[in-house]
Formats: C-alpha cells, structure tokens, sequence
C-alpha cells in the first residue's frame, strides 16, 4: 500500500509518498513520526526514506553530505537486532544513530540492552503508551498531517484527529 502524507507546519507544506511493501502500518507510523522529529534537525541535509546507502544494511531514514558521502543520520524504525545497530554504529562513525520503538518502555529497555554491543552511543527514542495504536488508527491512504508543537510534547492532527505524546529519549 502506498501512504501518500501533506505535512503541515509554520505556513511550509511538504508532500512525503511512503510504500509500505512489506511493512506493517505500526512500521510506517513510526518512520513518518521520525521524519517528523528529525526532519529538521539535518544541518540542511536532505531527509531520505528508505534509500540505500551501499552497506549491508538499509536505514529507515538517512540524512547524507552530497559532497562527502559520509551518513550524518541514520534511522531505524521499530524492530532492530542490537547486533546489527553495534555494525550500523561502527561503520558510519560520523553519524547520530537513532533508533525508533513505540513506546518509552521498549525504548528504555531496547537502549539497556543495546549498550552491550555499541562501541559509542546511540539515541533511542519512545512514545507514550498508545500513541502509536492512535496514529495507526488516524492513518489513511492519503493523509494530512499538521505539526502543532515538537517540545516538550509532540502535537499534531492527522487527518482531523488531534494527537498528543510525551516523546522520551535514552
């Protein structure tokens, strides 16, 4: 299924197209709140979804300097093998390396575990217990999605239904 999204924010309007092939609606909700969070903290990079960037793993969103190559923001979106987010950390050095999970929960307890095979941080990111079951269940084909407030607690209306969450990092 495709999710056509018009984003919404301070008078700009953004048009983002995400096939969701495999992936289950909870997957796409996730990548689209973290365009949402991470959209304009780029240095002016452009933020990617789903593109690959010639390693053996594939992130969700990446952020990389035209000039250089060089991945400055990887992203990966609910179910990561903390095996795998240790290789990502190790082979993009120059990253911020952020994963994704439902909630504040499976995001502490994901960072804890991960820690184990990290040779540097990586930032893990939650929502409030239920958000993303509400997103999922405002979420359409086609979709309006207007960014009210990021901090402290992220606001928005996605197709005409008001949705708030406290966002947690680790």
């Amino acid at each position: 299924m495709k999710f056509t999204v018009t984003l919404l924010e301070g008078g700009e309007r953004e048009k983002l197209v995400l096939e969701s092939g495999t992936d289950l609606p909870k997957h796409i909700a996730l990548k689209l709140l973290a365009y949402v969070l991470y959209r304009h903290q780029t240095d002016g990079l452009p933020l990617e979804i789903e593109r690959a960037v010639g390693q053996r793993h594939k992130p969700d969103l990446v952020a990389t300097d035209p000039l250089t190559g060089q991945i400055r923001l990887w992203i990966d979106c609910g179910q990561i093998e903390t095996e795998r987010l240790g290789r990502i950390v190790a082979k993009n050095p120059h990253a911020e390396v952020v994963v994704v999970k439902g909630t504040a929960r499976e995001a502490e307890r994901y960072a804890q575990a991960a820690t184990k095979d990290l040779s540097r941080p990586a930032r893990v990111v939650g929502f409030a217990a239920g958000f993303i079951e509400e997103f999922v269940d405002a979420l359409r084909g086609t979709n309006t999605l207007e960014i009210l407030q990021r901090e402290p607690c992220l606001e928005l209306i996605l197709n005409g239904t008001a949705l708030q969450a406290d966002v947690t990092t680790y």
